[in-house]
């Protein structure tokens, strides 16, 4: 299905997507942000989106303006002001965007916002069976497949050709340094260990993350890394205690974009579904990727042999206890990732 509304408007000078949530959801989307830039070459793209954003859209290729999300009823990322919300608006009309796409889902709520911002022409995903309401272009979110290809079948919808699905974390040369020298004496392999996730039921225990941290040194050496942010310290420090072996905590040490370019040095991350996660995939870092309350179908990585996914088997309500998910079985699935990523160097 097309609606090929590119092709039916003169060429949009300035643009605004709305795409107001956490680190995943942006790695996933981008995909759908470059097949658009490709589309829209002349033009100024704006991306609206949460604060904590702000250093990976000024590091994107295909955006041009960073805007902070001011929050919005039934949006839940972020708190909404009704005062601040209002004057954000007057802002943004003050632009007088040409077009603005609502690229961050279904469109229940993220629709109305999107129509606020006072576009001569908006486009977006609509629930399936609703009709496009005061949207000029409108596609059913799809049901089925990764967040990647979902994202990005709106670009498509509107006339856009995909550049590939390969997600990005761009980065500059000063967080490669930063990463370097932070891990300058470290010993090799670096293993590196994410416990933190922003639900609980996506955390595998710490104590868990320190059995396998030593399970993984006892076999391979060289340094434990652990990563995370300022609210996964308490994890992190259990971890660089209890595992027993050399051990780097950075968490809550780095920024985010200095945290991918520490991912990106890693021999291997095992991580919860969580934002590092993601940033591993477009880096092309090994992972092992545990999963409970989130499919893996939607979320998981690229079905390449250097990435292992782990699953709790479902219980009653259809999602599994990631506690069920033994030491043994990670570091089983950590041996084949090393090992096919290093057959295939």
């Amino acid at each position: 299905m097309s609606d090929r509304f590119f092709e039916r408007i003169p060429p949009p000078r300035k643009v605004a997507i709305v795409r107001a949530s956490r680190i995943g959801d942006f790695i996933c989307a981008t995909p759908a942000l470059r097949a658009l830039r490709s589309a829209l070459p002349q033009a100024e793209i704006t991306l609206i989106a949460l604060p904590l954003m702000r250093d990976l859209v000024i590091r994107s290729p295909h955006l041009d303006r960073f805007v902070a999300f001011p929050g919005f009823p039934g949006i839940a990322e972020q708190f909404f002001d009704a005062r601040r919300a209002l004057a954000f608006f007057a802002e943004m009309q003050a632009e007088r965007f040409d077009l603005a796409i609502q690229l961050h889902g279904s469109g229940v709520y993220a629709n109305p916002f999107t129509l606020m911002l006072g576009a001569q022409a908006t486009v977006g995903f609509i629930r399936q069976g609703d009709s496009p309401g005061r949207l000029d272009a409108a596609l059913p979110f799809p049901e089925q497949g990764h967040e990647v290809s979902r994202t990005l079948a709106l670009p498509i919808f509107l006339g856009a050709q995909p550049q590939g699905e390969q997600t990005e974390f761009p980065l500059w040369p000063e967080e490669r340094e930063m990463a370097r020298a932070l891990l300058a004496q470290a010993a090799r392999p670096l293993i590196g260990l994410h416990p933190g996730a922003r639900e609980a039921g996506k955390c595998w225990p710490a104590e868990r993350f320190a059995k396998l941290g030593a399970t993984l040194w006892q076999r391979y050496g060289g340094t434990l890394v652990v990563i995370g942010g300022a609210d996964e310290q308490p994890a992190a420090e259990l971890i660089a205690q209890a595992c027993g072996a050399p051990c780097l905590n950075l968490a809550g040490r780095t920024s985010l974009p200095e945290l991918g370019a520490v991912v990106e040095q890693l021999a291997l991350l095992v991580t919860n579904d969580s934002g590092p996660a993601h940033v591993a995939y477009a880096l092309g870092t090994p992972t092992v990727t545990l999963f409970a309350t989130t499919d893996p179908a939607r979320w998981g990585p690229p079905a390449t042999p250097r990435h292992r996914v782990l699953q709790a088997p479902p219980a009653d309500q259809g999602t599994g206890s990631i506690a069920t998910i033994t030491v043994d079985e990670v570091a089983q699935a950590a041996e084949m990732a090393l090992m096919d990523a290093k057959a295939h160097l």
